[in-house]
């Protein structure tokens, strides 16, 4: 009777999970079609094979489990590759010390083959099983390190993604140690469902997101508004808005008030709306608003279109942040608009900063 209970267990289990793989699957191909993002198709790709695995896994016959060991690698690699494109489609340079965390994993994968083969004394297990559980382990983990090197763009999005596929991927050793064990079946499967489950959620949550998604609106042909850098005081940034009111423009503002709807817009603050407002971006993170600049220009311009961007809260900035750390702000911004031939709005009052410091900031603007 127990067995029959935990066997019960195990079905149901694996029928959560053959769920939870199949929307994962079904949604986030559902988002490439709207993007066509190439890390989302790898990632859809992913959990097919993730399906089949835990399919191929619960049947009777040999055959078919044999080839859920080719299925489980392939989902590990598709996870790699989709972290490896996400971080190309993002523009970021992965750092030299994670891939030299990745160096050792020859050499793991060596002892860790080992390991196994001496405590199962059981050579087609470690051949087979054991071998297919340590590749696709070091590569999801792999994985998972490449994604947290956008974690300041995506915070808990991605960094939520990130522990749970480099945990899926450490859980797969134990796997193969114990996955002889009658005493391991059941902990190890429910590890694995309540892992892949947790996988599911964070990926959806991340390729859901509003940063994730391209911006699809057009810009008009005809702009009446020259290419490169500009300051306004706020009577001329009235006017100006009438005039860009129809346009994707990418503005951070402190005035939210008055947004035309078709500008992409964050709301600069330190107080947390808990989901008033659609984005909210601290005045400190001057990071993230260079990279969601970056990206804003980078996509237009794929597209043969041009930006504008609107900063109307740069007096709000420079409570918060350093001189230097503004300037360095402006500068790369400045350089993203001309490389793209966009348009950079600053909306200020001259009389809000020192002489010194507005004929700093309008050099630099050039």
């Amino acid at each position: 009777m127990v067995v029959d209970g935990i066997q019960t267990l195990l079905l149901i289990e694996a029928v959560v999970v053959l769920i939870a793989d199949a929307v994962a699957a079904a949604w986030i191909f559902r988002i490439y079609r709207r993007n066509r993002r190439k890390s989302a198709l790898a990632f859809s790709i992913a959990w097919v094979f993730d399906f089949l695995t835990i399919l191929f896994t619960t049947q009777q016959s040999a055959t078919l489990q044999l080839v859920s060991l080719l299925c489980l690698p392939a989902f590990a690699g598709f996870i790699f590759y989709g972290s490896v494109k996400f971080l190309e489609e993002e523009s970021i340079n992965v750092r030299h010390k994670v891939l030299a965390a990745l160096s050792i994993m020859p050499a793991a994968f060596m002892i860790y083959l080992l390991s196994v083969y001496f405590y199962t004394e059981n050579a087609f297990w470690t051949a087979t099983s054991a071998a297919a559980l340590g590749i696709s382990g070091i590569f999801v983990v792999a994985g998972g390190l490449l994604l947290k090197e956008v974690e300041e763009i995506y915070k808990s999005a991605i960094e939520y993604l990130s522990i749970s596929i480099v945990l899926f991927g450490i859980h797969l050793i134990p796997a193969a140690l114990f996955g002889l064990q009658p005493w391991y079946g059941m902990i190890g499967f429910t590890l694995s469902a309540a892992l892949i489950i947790f996988m599911v959620w964070a990926m959806v949550k991340l390729t859901s997101s509003d940063m994730f998604l391209p911006i699809e609106k057009a810009i008009p042909q005809q702009l009446d508004l020259k290419p490169g850098t500009l300051i306004v005081g706020m009577d001329e940034y009235k006017e100006l808005k009438e005039k860009l009111r129809e346009m994707p423009v990418l503005a951070f503002v402190r005035d939210v008030s008055d947004i035309p709807e078709g500008w992409e817009y964050y709301f600069v603050t330190t107080v947390p709306f808990q989901g008033k407002f659609k984005n909210t971006i601290h005045p400190t993170d001057l990071a993230k608003m260079t990279e969601i600049s970056y990206r804003y220009f980078e996509t237009l311009a794929a597209s043969g279109r041009r930006g504008i961007i609107v900063l109307d809260c740069l007096e709000y900035l420079t409570v918060y942040n350093s001189w230097d750390s503004l300037m360095k702000f402006i500068s790369k911004l400045r350089d993203f608009t001309i490389v793209n031939n966009g348009t950079l709005v600053v909306v200020l009052e001259k009389e809000s900063f020192e002489n010194r410091l507005y004929a700093q900031l309008r050099k630099l603007m050039g």
